[in-house]
């Protein structure tokens, strides 16, 4: 069987390969590009893995209630402004204690207001309670920015005699998930955290949870 084109005339030998070629590459196009589709897609998949290999099993993962604080978060330092000082140090003197983790920000009226509530249980229970006050840095207030409050009685007029409180912090802000100030978290004698408010129920007018009566 011979091949002509349009004109009736027989087609060279070299422009018959060229034409089967050609024709053989348009059916295999669709199936050769699935195949690479398919293994690009399936190597988005797996080269994030490796990424995680040193990042992503260290990344802090929020904890629900009911869930036990990880051993890191005793042994973790945190940045603590007293009283315009800093220091470094961890949560271990607290385990085995009720630990509220108080999140605030001084544009936070309510939060500095219940710092004598807070103070007044505290001394009430030094042995049972412990009641730490974190500033993330979501609330963008740096050092300077609190030693400036103190020396203008920011802090003073809202009936505190001092401030001790975590500074800087992220650690503690991406562990527990809060969107609004004042937030506090409750963790039990167990390590277990037990409850989160956005209202302190260290008050005076009404008996305080998960506390013996004195």
């Amino acid at each position: 069987m011979k091949n002509f084109n349009g004109a009736g005339k027989e087609l060279p030998k070299v422009q018959i390969c060229a034409y089967v070629i050609k024709h053989i590459a348009y059916s295999l196009w669709p199936k050769a590009c699935l195949i690479i589709f398919c293994v690009l897609f399936s190597w988005s998949l797996v080269s994030p893995a490796f990424g995680q290999e040193d990042k992503g099993l260290n990344e802090v993962q929020p904890l629900r209630i009911g869930q036990r604080i990880p051993d890191e978060f005793w042994a973790k330092e945190h940045l603590f402004f007293i009283n315009g000082d800093t220091i470094r140090g961890t949560l271990e003197e607290h385990k085995g204690k009720m630990l509220v983790l108080d999140f605030w920000s001084s544009g936070c009226a309510p939060c500095l207001l219940h710092q004598k509530e807070i103070e007044h249980f505290k001394a009430m229970y030094p042995n049972e309670l412990a009641v730490v006050m974190v500033n993330s840095k979501k609330t963008r207030e740096k050092y300077d920015v609190l030693v400036k409050h103190i020396n203008n009685g920011r802090f003073a007029k809202a009936g505190m005699h001092g401030l001790i409180s975590i500074i800087e912090d992220t650690y503690l802000e991406n562990m527990f998930s809060y969107y609004c100030f004042p937030s506090y978290f409750w963790i039990n004698e167990s390590g277990v955290l037990q409850t989160h408010t956005f209202r302190n129920l260290l008050d005076r007018e009404y008996v305080p949870p998960f506390l013996l009566k004195k």
